[in-house]
């Protein structure tokens, strides 16, 4: 639309007062409800790491159970797999050959059974690489 329709567009005539648009140093802006995504004191990051098992939601028992709620679970912000990492039951994590995971089952403090949507992996964790001391 060429800007001289535009000027005489009568729809646009709502978007010509801006001034409600402005902040000022004094405003405060509301982050109600935005309180529950800080960390509480004592509080890991690593309990914040997306997971599938939720409140309420009961262990599944079988690896297409399994399956199922990693489809359902949302991608955003799954962290990359990582040898040195510990992961806890219900975590996702993506991995460059496998895809998005979900640990299914803590084997050991260094083992855990990883079911990704096409396969079922025992992977390793906690495990420091050479020449570093955990």
């Amino acid at each position: 639309m060429p800007k001289d329709d535009m000027e005489s567009d009568p729809m646009m005539d709502d978007f010509e007062d801006d001034s409600g648009l402005e902040f000022e140093q004094t405003d405060e802006l509301d982050f109600a409800g935005e309180d529950d995504l800080l960390l509480e004191e004592g509080e890991d990051e690593e309990e914040m790491l997306p997971s599938v098992l939720y409140k309420g939601i009961s262990r599944p028992k079988t690896d297409e159970d399994w399956r199922q709620l990693l489809l359902d679970a949302s991608r955003e912000g799954v962290p990359e797999y990582k040898i040195a990492d510990a992961y806890k039951e219900g975590a996702l994590l993506r991995h460059q050959g496998f895809g998005i995971g979900v640990v299914a089952k803590v084997i050991s403090p260094r083992k855990m059974e990883v079911i990704f949507e096409s396969t079922k992996k025992l992977m390793a964790m906690s495990i420091a690489p050479p020449g570093q001391t955990a």
